[in-house]
């Protein structure tokens, strides 16, 4: 199924039949939703080598008529047409210079049928800076001629002996999660990763089938020195298989298999154990 028929199905599952009937012959969103993956594609600009820069500030004009009728729906709209520019940014390697933002707005010089896309770029494509710049520390100021007034030292403070060192007591670890993936394993460390197609996911997977937050994989601490392992699907487009069977949630065990698009992954629990991490928590 095409990217347009998909946003289609889902658009018309969001709202009632009669909403969907109702653009019969007008202005459609799957009209929309190509017209503004156009315009990125028109206005790309190359930011590196492998990606490019696009607006990210979109209004649509439309009719009297078109935009009565769709902005008594434009917040599942505006949502939705903002979900289909993602999706064709991450197929493309395109970059927004900010947040998307979608607005309708009414042009009485368009007869029902007819609209038009204008784009702007607002703001810039925030980066995570590759380190922490020190604050400057300015010299205080001498006057010249005059002299430096010292601060005597403190007096000595006399030597006390250190209190012996407590005996520590050796904590159990956990055993060391790993997810093999096409081949190579990846830990898994507390609380968890999530899998995806997405930038942001912790473990990304280059699958069309698999949904930009797809599942997460959580790890739970269980008894002395135990652990629990769950998978929670996180509402993908195509589901989780565990272990073959479709689920969107479930326990999972050395060896056990997690497949979502195309890929299938395999639980691992090594035998060395891992360091527990700090009693402030997970």
């Amino acid at each position: 199924m095409r990217p347009l028929q998909r946003f289609e199905r889902r658009l018309e599952g969001i709202v009632s039949g009669v909403f969907a009937r109702a653009f019969k012959g007008d202005v459609e969103p799957i009209e929309l939703a190509a017209a503004l993956k156009r315009e990125i594609d028109n206005t790309a600009r190359i930011l590196s080598r492998d990606r490019r820069l696009v607006p990210n500030s979109f209004t649509i004009e439309l009719g009297p008529d078109d935009f009565e009728r769709l902005n008594a729906y434009g917040r599942t709209l505006n949502h939705e047409l903002a979900n289909e520019l993602r999706d064709h940014a991450d197929i493309q390697r395109y970059t927004f210079s900010g947040p998307i933002d979608i607005e309708l707005v009414q042009q009485d010089d368009l007869p029902t049928g007819k609209f038009r896309v204008v784009s702007a770029t607002v703001g810039t494509p925030q980066r995570r800076p590759s380190y922490e710049p020190q604050p400057y520390q300015q010299e205080p100021y001498v006057p010249p001629n005059e002299p430096v007034v010292q601060t005597p030292p403190p007096p000595p403070q006399q030597f006390q002996q250190p209190p012996p060192p407590q005996q520590q007591v050796p904590r159990r670890g956990h055993p060391q999660v790993m997810l093999e993936v096409n081949g190579r394993r990846r830990p898994v460390n507390p609380p968890g990763v999530v899998l995806g197609r997405g930038t942001d996911a912790d473990i990304q997977i280059n699958d069309p089938g698999v949904s930009r937050r797809h599942a997460e994989i959580r790890l739970m601490p269980e008894g002395p020195g135990g652990i629990r392992v769950v998978m929670v699907d996180l509402g993908s487009t195509n589901g989780t298989l565990v272990n073959g069977r479709r689920t969107t949630e479930a326990e999972l065990v050395d060896g056990s298999t997690v497949r979502i698009g195309n890929t299938t992954m395999t639980l691992r629990l090594a035998d060395e154990p891992m360091a527990q991490p700090p009693s402030s928590g997970w």
